[in-house]
């Protein structure tokens, strides 16, 4: 492990992509111990972990989420979500929070909802007067939501990497996006109450209609996933394929704004995007090779519980090592290294491998937040022209927020597990 390792760590500090450091450590390890004969074994390894049919979930959601990006979707979003809470002082800040959980609902990309919400909230929030870089960094973190609600990449690949229940994952992950979205949203009450932000003048029951009219066409994606999902229709993947048909669907003959050069767009998008996650995915199972190798769950299990017997103590520290990967390393990167490890943790303490996916997932995804990677922060921006570490200065109450609700997660298992039960979910 100490040549996996090394290799690991200097390829990581000189820039190389996780997914190049990961395969190169790789094959430093098989090289420098000796253990040269199962380099046949790589490629065969890396075919196999793309070889599960759960994974064609991915490209269908994700041409999903590019073809309802289509005709003014975010647009249509925000008004449905300014209609009921612009009212509120600080309403923009609070259409900005649950403008985020609804586009959440369509692309399940983090990246892709602080891009589409802070391009037209944030100009809007300045004009009203709001701060620009406190208006960036609660959309930055509002985005964190997205991986979190159906469809969930995120989650897929966490279903796929440890064999959970990938309908179970995704439905899970609501209650905890609805969680975020309701602490926020007091947050920027607060906010708004101490800067005296505007309000925005009531709309009567007419145009919130008229305004959830517009939107319910993409509404109902999340709740076709969900529903179809929860009543045995079709599978995790079947739903992926049923969004991606309900998407063309959708932006052909509702909105009317499919063309043929936006699908071309797409399908290059979707392809793009595939390709780097499978080949995650396919050195992922290089590197739990060698982890079994090398046995590093149980050695992870005998630290931790060498430390203390104390399952909070070994989940406050499983929870502190998270959040330090997540800083330098992305979503899927973290997944890799520590999801074989993490699995035999939590079956030694007994949890629920759902509620361990949903607390591993958020944990991570406050990595899109913190610096130096922070990829929301990077994304928000450069689209607002802010320089990133004013906004993440911005942010760091609202990370402080999004740690509180990990916690809950963390120390509370029915606030993942209550609508997977409810639901029946398998």
């Amino acid at each position: 492990m100490i040549w996996l390792g090394t290799t690991f760590i200097f390829t990581l500090l000189i820039g190389m992509p996780i997914a190049f450091v990961l395969g190169f450590s790789a094959l430093a390890y098989f090289v420098l111990t000796g253990q040269t004969n199962f380099l046949l074994v790589m490629p065969q390894r890396m075919l196999a972990g793309m070889d599960m049919f759960v994974l064609l979930a991915i490209p269908l959601f994700v041409l999903a989420g590019s073809i309802m990006d289509v005709g003014g979707l975010t647009r249509r979003l925000i008004g449905f979500a300014n209609s009921i809470v612009g009212r509120f002082r600080g309403g923009l800040s609070l259409t900005a929070v649950w403008g985020c959980f609804l586009f959440g609902g369509v692309s399940g990309s983090a990246a892709a909802d602080a891009a589409a919400i802070g391009t037209v909230m944030v100009p809007d929030m300045k004009r009203q007067g709001y701060d620009v870089d406190y208006s960036a960094a609660l959309i930055a973190v509002s985005s964190l939501m997205a991986p979190l609600v159906p469809p969930s990449i995120a989650m897929i690949i966490y279903g796929a990497l440890s064999g959970t229940s990938i309908a179970q994952l995704l439905i899970a992950g609501l209650a905890p996006g609805i969680l975020l979205a309701g602490m926020l949203s007091v947050y920027a009450v607060v906010v708004a109450r101490r800067r005296n932000y505007p309000t925005a003048p009531a709309q009567s029951l007419a145009e919130i209609v008229h305004g959830f009219w517009k939107a319910i066409p993409v509404l109902l994606l999340p709740i076709i996933i969900v529903v179809g999902i929860r009543g045995g229709i079709f599978t995790a993947t079947e739903a992926a394929a049923i969004a991606a048909i309900y998407a063309l669907l959708v932006a052909t003959f509702v909105y009317r704004a499919m063309t043929w050069a936006f699908l071309k767009e797409a399908f290059v998008s979707t392809a793009i995007i595939t390709s780097a996650i499978y080949f995650l995915v396919a050195i992922a199972n290089v590197a739990g090779f060698i982890f079994a190798i090398e046995q590093l769950p149980q050695q992870a299990v005998a630290l931790l519980t060498g430390v203390s017997d104390n399952p909070y103590v070994i989940l406050l520290m499983v929870n502190i090592i998270l959040l330090f990967l997540g800083m330098f390393l992305d979503t899927i990167g973290v997944l890799i290294l520590t999801v074989p490890a993490l699995m035999a943790i939590g079956n030694t303490l007994g949890m629920d491998p759902v509620h361990l996916g949903v607390m591993v997932v958020f944990n991570v995804l406050v990595g899109f937040v913190t610096p130096p990677v922070g990829l929301c922060l990077f994304v928000i921006a450069g689209v607002t022209g802010r320089p990133m570490e004013k906004v993440a200065i911005a942010a760091l109450p609202m990370i402080g927020v999004a740690l509180i609700v990990l916690a809950l997660i963390t120390l509370f298992p029915q606030i993942s597990l209550f609508l997977p039960q409810v639901l029946g979910a398998r």
